[in-house]
């Protein structure tokens, strides 16, 4: 086997062997009906997408592209897998965040 060869073999073997230890965002969309709150953050009414890398603190808030706010968040582990993502809150608050087919979900304070 050349020298060329090698180099690109074991380059493709760094990175094939990288691949699983990049994260991953886990991410979703929420329509807001009416001002709601996210870890004392006030939204206003629209289209938002709420973004979070895998086991990362702080979740991004987006709107038209935008990042409107970053927030403290933690992670819990569930005890089974929902079939759809889902937003809980109380009242006007948003509190939790349990991702499709994800064991973790983001808590926020």
């Amino acid at each position: 086997m050349s020298i060329r060869a090698k180099f690109y073999l074991a380059g493709f073997a760094v990175i094939m062997l990288s691949l699983p230890v990049w994260a991953r965002t886990l991410s979703t969309d929420v329509t807001v009906d009416h001002t709601t709150t996210i870890s004392g953050t006030q939204l206003k009414p629209g289209d938002y997408s709420l973004k979070v890398a895998d086991k990362a603190t702080q979740l991004t808030v987006v709107k038209d592209g935008m990042v409107v706010a970053k927030v403290p968040c933690h992670w819990i582990e569930l005890t089974n897998k929902p079939d759809s993502t889902t937003i809980q809150s109380a009242g006007d608050q948003i509190t939790e965040i349990d991702f499709r087919g994800q064991t973790a979900a983001v808590q926020l304070p």
